[in-house]
């Protein structure tokens, strides 16, 4: 059997080894979370784009 110590240090090991990985894993959420906010704004320059492009239509054919 290991001594108290050896426990203790261990415990704090695998606690800091966990705190990592949720670390790790709320920085990939981040990472996503900016991935998302570039597709909607990709999203929304469609849109646009989309929305410019009938005008154009309309106003050739007579549309107001």
């Amino acid at each position: 059997m290991s001594d108290w110590f050896t426990l203790a240090t261990d415990m704090q090991r695998e606690i800091l080894r966990a705190q990592k990985a949720q670390l790790d894993a709320a920085q990939k959420l981040l990472d996503a979370g900016g991935q998302v906010n570039d597709l909607q704004q990709a999203g929304q320059k469609a849109a646009e784009a989309n929305l410019k492009l009938w005008k154009q239509w309309a106003k050739l054919w007579g549309v107001k």
